[in-house]
């Protein structure tokens, strides 16, 4: 995987490929938080978010109680590739995980998002810096828009995508709403500013 370049208004800085140290610590952020890109496999990385993750977060991330994660909804979640199957990691510095945004293709351009974010640091921008730094691996391989399948009653996950990337549509069916949002108008400048 190569390492991803973003384009900001402080000197560049970059997220660096999985197994290696992260060094993406922008200013006017949580202290000792940073990101890195997530290779395939690293389940104690999904495991410790999970564990994180209130009954409420689970519910609201997963659509349904979902007290663990079982055979083969953690194999998929595990199975990164840096292509087709895209996820960058949030760690304190402690170097614990505490978040997790992933894209995974559904056609040739366009991507499933999905975000966890420990309770713990919810509400401190990780998130957001999460969504920025996973869109500039999803623009490197050509894919244009985010397709965020969530609760209606998710307003959290709403604002992050709105405020981070321009939305295209809005549907409501239910209790799920689907939002597309330009992955290519939007700019990685928020992640460090």
């Amino acid at each position: 995987m190569a390492a991803l370049h973003l384009v900001t208004s402080t000197p560049a800085t970059s997220i660096v490929p999985a197994g290696e140290q992260p060094l993406f610590r922008p200013r006017g952020r949580p202290p000792g938080v940073t990101l890195r890109e997530l290779g395939p496999d690293e389940t104690d990385v999904l495991d410790t978010v999970f564990a994180g993750l209130s009954d409420q977060s689970r519910y609201l991330r997963f659509h349904g109680a979902t007290p663990r994660l079982r055979g083969a909804v953690r194999r998929k979640l595990a199975a990164v590739d840096g292509r087709r199957h895209l996820a960058v990691a949030a760690f304190d510095a402690d170097g614990e995980p505490i978040g997790i945004a992933r894209l995974i293709g559904l056609g040739l351009r366009d991507a499933e998002l999905a975000i966890e974010v420990v309770d713990a640091w919810q509400g401190q921008g990780v998130g957001r810096r999460l969504l920025a730094a996973v869109a500039v691996l999803g623009r490197e391989q050509c894919y244009s828009r985010l397709v965020a399948d969530v609760l209606t009653e998710n307003t959290g996950m709403r604002v992050v995508l709105a405020s981070v990337l321009p939305i295209l549509t809005v549907e409501t069916d239910g209790y799920e709403t689907t939002l597309t949002a330009d992955l290519r108008a939007g700019s990685p400048a928020y992640v460090a500013a």
